[in-house]
């Protein structure tokens, strides 16, 4: 095994438009650095490269180029390169979140494409022998179901730390976890990679050595339950209290040998015209607000009145949604198009219990949430979802085919 990595800070110096909460004002400084993590592994010769930017989603006009880029200069399948995204609400406006009326810094968005480029040949140049290890922890009372207090989530954060040969330390660590990197609000100005930029600092100088944080499946999962206080001041606390729990990391083996991969890509069309629980809400929300019109109820319909009849007004709209999913031994790596709720990567992941199932979020490009058909309609995440009831099912089931084949191959 070889491994490679790069990690590339891409901070603006100046003031710009922040995606996230509907800001219109620009930022007014700098919490934390806005990075480009990029890790690369060789497996007999067979490459695997997954770059995450710190942003709130991803699109293909920076996917798309970058990937036909690399594929290209070093004759890899595009099946073994995943691009994405941390979903920080905190980051420059590279893109234009659907739902949300901000203004994108397109220099900066255009830039993107050189600097993930970049950052993926630095890491190509940087590989080096290693071995690995695997370590799992289940973070306790930090963070859950948004929706629902005993609502599931996954809370598993799995680490795997890369050792040159010949050493006892690691070098680099591949961190993986499922939450909501949403504790600073839309008062916040300052740029940051908000939880997950706060945890990959503290990890960097408690351990001595370089990290880079995947998200994974964390649509309805956040610290909303656990607050105890607010802004940076709670940021700062939930991530010293997760880097504490860190020291429960237990040893977990998984071989990690021959590098399989495959993709799936599916259409799903949504017409928010016709679609029943549109419809429906839109008239239940008008009279709540024309009844209620100086209440908190009203408040909330407003917003989500404003949502439903964006998706009318967009109808019909054609989702192209797609997968990587990457096979080394017992190991699988598994890309996903936007928030997919939790119950979702439970079902991939119990699909393959013999497995380590690592899930990716917010990687090609960004779809909105992905909700279950036994909890479509119940929660925020289906006003803002672009799919229609059963489609998100019909999708994960797919991958989960697709990954068996792969393995039966």
């Amino acid at each position: 095994m070889k491994i490679g990595y790069h990690k590339y800070k891409i901070t603006p110096t100046g003031a710009v438009h922040m995606a996230g909460y509907g800001r219109q004002k620009k930022s007014t400084g700098i919490l934390d650095p806005i990075e480009i993590n990029t890790l690369v592994i060789s497996i007999q010769n067979q490459f695997f490269i997954l770059s995450i930017l710190d942003s709130i989603i991803m699109e293909n006009s920076v996917i798309i180029p970058v990937k036909n880029a690399i594929s290209e200069k070093y004759n890899i399948s595009q099946d073994q390169i995943i691009i994405g995204c941390i979903h920080t609400h905190s980051a420059p406006a590279y893109f234009k979140p659907f739902f949300e009326n901000v203004e994108i810094e397109e220099e900066l968005q255009q830039s993107l494409i050189i600097q993930f480029i970049d950052s993926i040949n630095q890491a190509m140049t940087s590989l080096e022998d290693a071995t690995y290890q695997l370590e799992k922890t289940t973070i306790k009372g930090l963070y859950g179901n948004r929706n629902e207090m005993n609502g599931y989530s996954n809370k598993d954060v799995i680490a795997i730390h890369f050792i040159k040969n010949n050493e006892t330390l690691p070098f680099f660590t591949l961190l993986s976890m499922a939450c909501h990197p949403t504790i600073l609000n839309g008062t916040n100005l300052k740029l940051s990679a908000d939880l997950i930029g706060a945890i990959r600092l503290l990890y960097q100088e408690k351990y001595q050595h370089e990290c880079m944080i995947i998200n994974g499946c964390c649509g309805d999962v956040s610290t909303r339950f656990y607050r105890q206080l607010s802004g940076e001041a709670e940021l700062t606390r939930v991530s010293h209290e997760i880097i504490d729990q860190f020291n429960n990391l237990n040893e977990i083996y998984y071989p990690m040998t021959q590098i399989q991969s495959s993709h799936i890509v599916q259409e799903y069309t949504f017409d928010g015209r016709t679609h029943e629980f549109t419809q429906m809400k839109i008239s239940e929300l008008q009279k709540t607000i024309q009844e209620h019109p100086d209440s908190q109820d009203a408040f909330m319909a407003e917003t989500l009145l404003k949502s439903l009849l964006l998706k009318v007004k967009m109808s019909p709209m054609t989702l192209s949604l797609k997968s990587n999913i990457v096979i080394m031994g017992k190991v699988i790596f598994i890309s996903l198009p936007g928030d997919i709720t939790a119950i979702l990567g439970k079902r991939i992941q119990d699909a393959f219990s013999d497995y380590l199932v690592i899930l990716i979020g917010y990687c090609e490009n960004y779809s909105n949430y992905f909700v279950c058909e036994e909890d479509y309609g119940k929660y925020f995440e289906t006003y803002i979802s672009r799919l229609n009831k059963g489609n998100a099912d019909t999708f994960i089931q797919s991958i989960i085919n697709e990954t068996n084949q792969l393995i039966n191959a």
